[in-house]
């Protein structure tokens, strides 16, 4: 299963025709969005034209708000599209066994995988979030995290995900297989807090996203012409 990720689009109409042209090929299976579809929470006939966008699409999607979505554009967003906010949700497999060396036993021979996530104010999985609603932290062990903000502390980002995974001496027992951000625009790429693998996601304002396969979590980094 292949994943679509993106983040930051801001009101781009040229990058939303581009999504949505991608996102209904075969190959694109389900969509994560990190969230901020306008700017300061308009033009709300934007967030329609999303909405009617991702219902076309017609594949599971999942998201968080980013710190410009808020208004009336986040509350009719979230109307046909609840968010990942505060709970933590299963998505169902086909055929996946997982190879991720980490965590095999959590999600090995599963039929659903769990997501979950926080937005619009800055957040991480170690629970620092100011927003609404808040993760407990004790759920999201081996899920994929989804925030707007990047976490804290990481700096340096591999351009190209080469399936390498750091051995670290301490692990957390209530760390998610992945985090997904976005929000710094032209910033993209791997890093690795512990064993969970943090993709920074680019803005898709500026053509950027990318694919996640959900059986190895490998990701590849693309942009629109």
């Amino acid at each position: 299963m292949n994943g679509l990720l993106f983040s930051d689009l801001h009101t781009s109409n040229k990058n939303l025709v581009n999504l949505e042209k991608l996102s209904l090929t075969d190959g694109i299976d389900f969509l994560i969005f990190t969230g901020d579809v306008v700017n300061m929470g308009e033009p709300v006939s934007f967030v329609d034209q999303f909405i009617r966008a991702i219902k076309k699409i017609n594949k599971p999607f999942f998201w968080v708000p980013g710190n410009n979505d808020f208004g009336r554009g986040y509350y009719k967003l979230r109307a046909s599209y609840p968010s990942l906010e505060g709970k933590v949700v299963e998505m169902k497999l086909k055929n996946f066994i997982s190879k991720h060396p980490e965590r095999p036993e959590e999600v090995e021979g599963s039929s659903t995988i769990k997501i979950t996530g926080v937005g619009g104010s800055p957040a991480s999985w170690s629970g620092q979030y100011a927003g609404e609603t808040m993760v407990d932290r004790k759920k999201i062990g081996g899920s994929i995290f989804v925030s707007h903000f990047p976490p804290p502390g990481v700096r340096t980002y591999i351009k190209f995900d080469d399936g390498f995974s750091p051995t670290v001496n301490k692990k957390f027992s209530d760390s998610p297989l992945v985090h997904i951000c976005g929000h710094l625009h032209h910033r993209w790429g791997i890093s690795y807090l512990g064993t969970t693998k943090v993709i920074q996601l680019a803005a898709l304002e500026l053509g950027y996203y990318a694919i996640m396969n959900l059986k190895t979590l490998k990701v590849e980094f693309k942009r629109f012409k």
